[in-house]
């Protein structure tokens, strides 16, 4: 008699979330660029995404994913290959903040799981989803991330195009009627755009805190502390607590 082997449960647990890692190198070497202004990081950012998303377009067989890839390639890299690396610099932040409103967007659709309930099951369990309130205000919680990261992209875009002087339309000759100051361009793919999304991750913390306040909650410390724990099961997409 042989017992079951146990290599498929110890792959899954030690199974490298490689394409996660990637988007994570990714927004830290755009956000290194941009402070320091070294355009060859932004390049770096934007070559490691292009190359990290490939093996994941590739495998689904997608005419449209594929045309979005080379789509993406040509927004990254022809302002470099025109001398205006800059430019990619500024694409960085809209495809990033595209992303992440897709990837919150997408489980809203019907017989989804909205990706905030994953989150609290996969790190409070499925005991904490049950309480009163609790998937109701995922699912809006998930509306509202999918909301922001979507409104933010579309003014990330906005000024890389219409900013001047240093905008896409402006570095590419295109006469504007009007413009944005050219300050937003220092200011918000740096700096402005990450205040708003901690200060929008506070004040969700605290909104929480008050709108479910007839259920517990564990500290801000031990909230952050169990993301951090349980962050790789996230990136794998497993479920459960274990």
């Amino acid at each position: 008699m042989s017992a079951t082997p146990a290599n498929p449960v110890r792959h899954a647990a030690t199974r490298v979330p490689w394409f996660g890692l990637a988007l994570v190198a990714c927004a830290a070497l755009a956000l290194i660029g941009g402070l320091t202004q070294r355009h060859a990081l932004s390049l770096a950012a934007a070559l490691l995404l292009l190359f990290a998303w490939l093996p994941r377009v590739w495998r689904r067989h997608s005419m449209v994913a594929l045309a979005v890839w080379l789509g993406l390639a040509a927004l990254l890299l022809v302002p470099a290959g025109m001398g205006n690396p800059e430019l990619a610099l500024m694409a960085l932040p809209v495809v990033f903040l595209v992303a992440a409103a897709w990837l919150f967007a997408r489980t809203l659709r019907r017989g989804e799981e909205p990706l905030i309930a994953r989150f609290i099951r996969v790190i409070e369990g499925d005991a904490r989803l049950a309480l009163p309130g609790v998937h109701g205000y995922a699912r809006g919680v998930t509306l509202f991330w999918a909301l922001l990261l979507g409104a933010m992209a579309c003014l990330s875009l906005a000024i890389a195009l219409l900013v001047r002087p240093g905008g896409w339309l402006a570095t590419l000759g295109v006469a504007l009627p009007a413009g944005l100051p050219g300050w937003l361009l220092a200011w918000y793919p740096e700096v402005g755009c990450w205040l708003v999304l901690v200060a929008a991750f506070a004040g969700e913390y605290l909104f929480r805190r008050w709108y479910l306040r007839d259920i517990p909650h564990p500290s801000a410390r031990r909230f952050v502390t169990q993301i951090a724990r349980r962050w790789p099961a996230l990136m794998r997409g497993e479920d459960g607590t274990a």
